[in-house]
């Protein structure tokens, strides 16, 4: 591990000439999942990184070998607006609801690596950070695994939390049908939905390269924009921004219009066999009899087995439609670390005391 170096990455211009290995490096490790390919989070910073955000990307290198990669950045906060502090966390937060955020190793480094960067943090680089947040990281992490025993080796405090819940739908093995994996409720209710819309007449589409998937992007952000409150708009350009990068499918747009009008609309990220539902869209005054939502994603997971597939991911979110499709869930932890300095100190006696308040008054 001696041989082991570590490049902090602070600039787009460095963090760009690293897009190829970073890919590279990303398709050997066990955290393989497009929020952390370099186009998704490169297209993240130029949305968020701001005046208060500060790039800083830990780069593990073997002599010239790169074996991981920390995507993070050094958020300045404030607390009471006088006590500034830093706090280091996974770009891709927590604008966007970026999923499986994780440090990315090669397989089989990970011990190594984590304990690289532990030693940069804890005895290193105790200037650059007061406060580590890491929010929503995979329970199965190898790499976070190795660097909390390594903390609970040392003595070191760390908060662990419960993280979200992202349920999950899995290809039946064989020729299995899914639809009889999921409740007889549901399985009645597409179908006569579905029926009404038929009768109806309506166009099922899915769009995923060329010119039409630009057209196809205004319309689902037209169409999501007149159906919600939505005011973060930096999102929609962060999809146009990684949809340009990539030209390869990572996005598609299923629709759903009658008469021409568009009724329902998702976007999906795909990557390796997962297709992943990130932003959906329905007109809920179509025909209050009928949840179109609930049609179109049935549509889009059918779909998705058909093209072999092997799961189709709904993402974070405690959505009732999501488990009545899903058989299955992935979760997440949140994990902090607090350096010793005055100000982390006080923010975990605060946090302590907003416990423990809670405890008495309940």
């Amino acid at each position: 591990m001696q041989s082991y170096s570590v490049e902090i990455i602070h600039t787009p211009e460095r963090w760009q000439e690293l897009s190829t290995q970073w890919n590279d490096l990303l398709s050997k490790s066990a955290s393989n999942t497009i929020f952390l390919t370099w186009e998704w989070l490169f297209s993240w910073a130029e949305c968020y990184i701001n005046a208060n955000r500060e790039i800083f990307i830990l780069a593990v290198f073997d002599k010239e070998e790169l074996l991981g990669i920390a995507p993070w950045y050094v958020n300045h906060q404030r607390e009471y607006y006088f006590l500034a502090y830093k706090q280091i966390e996974f770009l891709g937060t927590p604008e966007s609801a970026s999923d499986y955020l994780d440090v990315f190793v090669k397989k089989g480094k990970e011990k190594e690596v984590a304990n690289r960067i532990y030693d940069y943090l804890i005895r290193e680089a105790t200037s650059s950070w007061d406060c580590l947040a890491f929010k929503d990281v995979p329970v199965d992490s190898p790499f976070f695994f190795h660097f909390m025993n390594r903390m609970e080796e040392e003595g070191k405090y760390a908060e662990i939390g419960r993280g979200s819940i992202c349920p999950v739908s899995s290809r039946p093995a064989g020729t299995g049908d899914f639809f009889l994996n999921i409740s007889q409720h549901r399985r009645q209710r597409f179908s006569r939905e579905l029926k009404l819309l038929n009768d109806g007449g309506i166009d099922y589409r899915s769009i995923s390269s060329g010119a039409d998937l630009s057209g196809a992007l205004q319309e689902l952000f037209s169409f999501h924009e007149r159906q919600k409150d939505f005011k973060d708009r930096q999102l929609y350009r962060l999809i146009e921004k990684f949809a340009a990068r990539c030209r390869d499918g990572s996005v598609e747009i299923d629709l759903l219009s009658h008469q021409g009008k568009n009724i329902a609309g998702l976007l999906h990220l795909r990557h390796q066999d997962t297709l992943s539902l990130y932003l959906m869209a329905t007109d809920k005054g179509f025909n209050p009899k009928i949840s179109i939502g609930n049609v179109l994603v049935g549509l889009s997971i059918k779909r998705a087995f058909e093209r072999e597939f092997s799961t189709y991911d709904f993402l974070k979110g405690s959505e009732p439609y999501k488990f009545s499709w899903a058989n299955g869930m992935r979760s997440s932890i949140n994990i902090f670390v607090y350096g010793k300095k005055i100000i982390p100190l006080f923010i975990v006696a605060k946090r302590f005391l907003k416990y423990t308040a809670k405890i008495v008054l309940r």
